[in-house]
């Protein structure tokens, strides 16, 4: 793993955060973006921090977040950027291409809605915010230790490195110094290819998610024509209360949102016919994605509004809030 300068580590990306700016067309040094304090969460109720917006450069990021060993005099340390650049290099252009072919109805969208979900999950594991969750989602996968001996000297560092900032950051986020070094190791297992020419563990878990026949996918996108759509310095929203089913509600631009799905079709169906009917049914359906796209559909983003509440912090979104651009789209 190579050593870079890197220090200002961004756990949402800057590309995401252009994709939502006030000056979208700026240069990169001089791009941003309207930050809102959640100041009611019962009531939805924001409050713009600075009329003239945050600098991207400096939004949703803190120094050395993901870096597991400074060296000393250079100014270099190991991290996790060269990782999540794969994710990011292309979020920009699929969020484009899918809302253009959507708009078309152009139905070849699949390496759109997977390659983005890929970048969107990516959100949530990296999220200083939910460093207990992602623990907790992923429980036990830190106590392993990759076997190839070059790797695992890099592994090793997580703990043995030097990381003058641990105590800080760790103050700054509520959790304990050995959360902090678990969060840090589960991304190293999650995100580094184990094994030469195969996927990680992160696209193995997706592709097994997204191709679970006995679970039905659904990706929702919603884009609007007027409202704005906050983006979450948690990354996500949950569009659907806890059950059976999981979903997931991650910003895709200043005007979209989408929401993926993944529902228990027995759930689903429970009572509308036989359990042996049902039985067979499910056992010979094919596997299936649903696509939708809708525009200002407000009655869609009310329903929206009442299940998801506000799970942020702070929320970032690319223009001043009207009376109903604070609650469009809370990801």
């Amino acid at each position: 793993m190579q050593a870079n300068e890197t220090y200002n580590q961004h756990y949402l990306s800057k590309v995401e955060q252009k994709l939502n700016a006030r000056n979208p067309n700026a240069a990169a040094d001089n791009l941003r973006i309207y930050s809102f304090e959640v100041v009611d969460r019962e009531n939805y109720l924001l409050s713009l921090e600075n009329p003239n917006g945050k600098t991207i450069w400096k939004n949703l990021s803190l120094f050395d977040l993901f870096s597991f060993d400074v060296l000393d005099g250079n100014g270099l340390r190991l991290n996790f950027e060269s990782l999540f650049q794969k994710y990011e290099t292309s979020i920009e252009v699929h969020t484009k291409s899918l809302l253009a072919k959507l708009n078309r109805n152009d139905p070849d969208i699949k390496s759109e809605i997977i390659d983005l979900f890929a970048a969107k999950l990516l959100n949530f594991v990296r999220n200083p915010f939910s460093v207990a969750k992602v623990l907790n989602s992923f429980r036990g996968l830190a106590n392993y230790d990759p076997t190839d001996p070059a790797l695992l000297a890099d592994y090793r560092r997580i703990v043995t490195g030097k990381k003058p900032h641990q105590a800080r950051l760790c103050a700054e986020l509520g959790i304990s110094e050995t959360q902090y070094l678990t969060w840090l190791r589960l991304l190293f297992m999650l995100l580094v290819p184990l094994v030469d020419g195969q996927p990680n563990i992160f696209e193995h878990l997706i592709k097994t998610l997204l191709e679970n026949r006995k679970t039905h996918v659904a990706a929702f996108v919603f884009e609007y024509d007027k409202e704005r759509c906050l983006l979450s310095d948690r990354g996500f929203s949950q569009p659907i209360p806890d059950g059976p089913h999981m979903a997931f509600s991650f910003n895709l631009y200043a005007t979209a949102f989408v929401n993926y799905i993944f529902a228990d079709p027995s759930t689903l169906l429970s009572g509308q016919a036989s359990p042996e009917f049902l039985a067979r049914a499910l056992a010979a359906r094919e596997h299936s994605k649903a696509r939708f796209t809708s525009h200002s559909n407000a009655i869609t983003s009310a329903c929206w509004r009442s299940t998801t509440g506000i799970p942020c912090i702070n929320a970032s979104g690319a223009s001043i809030a009207q009376s109903n651009a604070g609650w469009c789209c809370k990801t």
